[in-house]
């Protein structure tokens, strides 16, 4: 997709559900600007959102200068200009609403129907999304839906949701004290696919990192725990590390909230070393710590060997 379509896109989405005000920085002011003149100077035919008549407006405030631009004076010349490099083009998640409750609901709504990730062709069509409390401390993430969760409609279904429901117990909570969520929210697609499963591509978490930023900003969690080392890859960066090098590093955060790196929990389901569990339980109390949660000496205890 190019930069035309993603502003389209995104600017349509706006106008459809009633928005009619865009705060901008100047950086951004300064750029539409750029395009309205051009876009201008081409007359009628230095573009269009693809359809005949009127073209739809928006009111954009620029501080104490309004003003006031067609979609189509916006998006006209931007087909004119050359791509950086397409596959780099930044994507926006910016669902609209009066109240957090109405935001939240649209979030939804608009990624039934989002290009950046639909135009792919690589995710199936059954979007599951969070669940969980909306003002949680913590998150935990994953990469994205298996078949089970698919299934359910529901995040971290199946044997390793039940290991994931055994940690939460372990730590004192439950599911409806957290939030839990992945970073593609629709399951990728594979050949002659049944209950098999892929990890997701870079594109595909590319595409999605926009509405994990927007969940993390709206629940705005004391601390993120990337579940294995795609979600590692997607949330913090680096590279294709290994999880244990993620794991090695101090000061992690994302969107303003501290980022505790660990296996996903099916590493449970493969591995019976105690010391392994361990660590892993060590980095559930990094966690507690982090979000302010008490912990108990039994709980501190978990996995030590015995006198």
């Amino acid at each position: 997709m190019d930069l035309r379509s993603l502003v389209k896109s995104y600017l349509t989405g706006l106008v459809a559900q009633g928005k009619k005000r865009l705060a901008l920085e100047d950086e951004a002011r300064s750029i539409l600007r750029k395009w309205m003149l051009a876009a201008r100077r081409g007359g009628d035919e230095a573009g269009s959102l693809g359809g005949k008549g009127p073209a739809q407006e928006v009111q954009i405030d620029a501080g104490a200068e309004g003003i006031k631009v067609s979609l189509r004076e916006m998006v006209g010349d931007v087909a004119d200009t050359p791509p950086e490099t397409p596959e780099k083009v930044p994507v926006f998640f910016r669902p609209a609403g009066r109240t957090r409750e109405e935001i939240w609901e649209q979030a939804k709504k608009l990624l039934l129907r989002w290009e950046p990730l639909r135009e792919l062709g690589t995710l199936r069509d059954k979007m599951v999304w969070g669940e969980g409390a909306p003002e949680a401390d913590i998150i935990f993430v994953g990469d994205a839906p298996n078949y089970y969760d698919e299934q359910e409609g529901r995040p971290f279904c199946g044997e390793a949701g039940t290991k994931l429901d055994e940690m939460l117990r372990a730590m004192g909570l439950a599911r409806k004290d957290v939030y839990i969520t992945h970073l593609v929210k629709y399951r990728p697609k594979m050949p002659r696919q049944t209950t098999n499963n892929r990890a997701p591509d870079a594109e595909e978490i590319r595409l999605s990192l926009p509405v994990l930023e927007f969940e993390v900003r709206y629940v705005r969690p004391k601390v993120i725990v990337a579940l294995g080392v795609v979600a590692a890859r997607g949330i913090i960066g680096q590279g294709e590390l290994p999880l244990s090098a993620y794991q090695q590093m101090k000061g992690l955060s994302y969107c303003g909230s501290s980022v505790v790196v660990t296996h996903h929990p099916s590493y449970l389901l493969r591995t019976s070393i105690l010391a392994e569990r361990r660590k892993l339980w060590e980095e559930m109390l990094r966690v507690m710590e982090l979000a302010h949660l008490p912990i108990s000496a039994k709980q501190r205890g978990y996995f030590l060997p015995k006198d």
